[in-house]
């Protein structure tokens, strides 16, 4: 499994905190695509295919989301 980048943790983090893409992509300054476009890699990344999972995963595998 690669490692997440800083920018996919960062996401992951604010995903694992309940915001929504709109939110993450407004506390990042970023589009709602780019926000999607950060998951999608991530969840590649984590062999996952949704939010909860990747979560999940990011958690249990030391890829842990900084508070």
């Amino acid at each position: 499994m690669s490692d997440l980048t800083p920018r996919e943790r960062e996401v992951l983090d604010l995903v694992a905190a309940g915001l929504a893409s709109k939110q993450v992509a407004r506390r990042l300054e970023v589009s709602v695509r780019t926000v999607h476009k950060h998951l999608e890699h991530a969840y590649a990344k984590l062999g996952v295919d949704n939010r909860v999972a990747a979560v999940q995963r990011s958690l249990g595998s030391g890829q842990r989301p900084q508070s």
